[in-house]
């Protein structure tokens, strides 16, 4: 495919891919452009964020940042469709709202979340609803590099789906949940999360942020880890 250097990722069922050290991606400026050409990208501000270092990341001071990716043949059924979604982040701020890695979004206040915490949480709520912690493990700390990545196994709309979590390509936690995330909905992805929600922006990620993923499968332990192996160079 011609998008990645060294050691590569996995292709297989990738769907979305946005990297700032990528000149595909980042056009010479402040963007995180989806290499595969399935989701258009608007950058919904770039006050206080700058792209630089060797590799290229994308630094947010916690006021600027937030891509909104829009599939540009409709979304996939996040409700019924296995998936997967890798983020690599370091964070500055020790602030749930300031550690927001990815969010899929629907107007009428639905998430399904990603927070880089002390301990990182995919947290779902749907439109008026009450929150459910899909999966949480593992650990994070302010100033160092993670990649986290969920996986969701089971394709029923509100019946049981398995999360499981995984830390720089290690599993650190798994869980079955019936909670009904159906919202069909969750019409964009957003990354570097506003702190607002639905159309808000002001935002909330606070330090550096990598390559972003989306799978239309389950990855394995070992495609984990080999995206991991691939891309660890740049950050740890």
């Amino acid at each position: 495919m011609g998008l990645f250097r060294g050691p590569n990722i996995v292709t297989d069922g990738l769907i979305l891919y946005a990297d700032p050290a990528n000149i595909k991606s980042n056009e010479g400026g402040i963007n995180m452009e989806d290499l595969m050409g399935n989701y258009t990208a608007e950058t919904k501000t770039s006050t206080e964020m700058t792209i630089d270092g060797d590799p290229k990341i994308i630094t947010s001071t916690g006021d600027g940042g937030n891509f909104r990716f829009l599939r540009t043949a409709g979304n996939i059924d996040w409700a019924t469709t296995e998936w997967s979604v890798s983020a690599w982040g370091l964070r500055d701020n020790s602030t749930a709202r300031e550690n927001r890695m990815w969010d899929l979004l629907n107007a009428g206040n639905g998430h399904l979340r990603l927070t880089l915490d002390a301990v990182p949480d995919l947290n779902f709520r749907p439109t008026a609803g009450s929150s459910n912690d899909l999966v949480s493990g593992g650990t994070s700390s302010t100033g160092q590099w993670y990649n986290i990545v969920i996986t969701k196994s089971g394709t029923t709309s509100g019946g049981s789906a398995t999360y499981t979590m995984y830390n720089n390509g290690i599993s650190v936690a798994s869980n079955s949940s019936t909670a009904l995330v159906t919202d069909a909905n969750f019409n964009y992805i957003r990354i570097m999360r506003s702190a607002d929600d639905d159309q808000g922006d002001t935002q909330s990620w606070d330090g550096d942020f990598g390559p972003f993923a989306v799978y239309n499968k389950v990855l394995t332990a070992g495609e984990v880890k080999q995206n991991y192996t691939a891309l660890k160079h740049r950050f740890i």
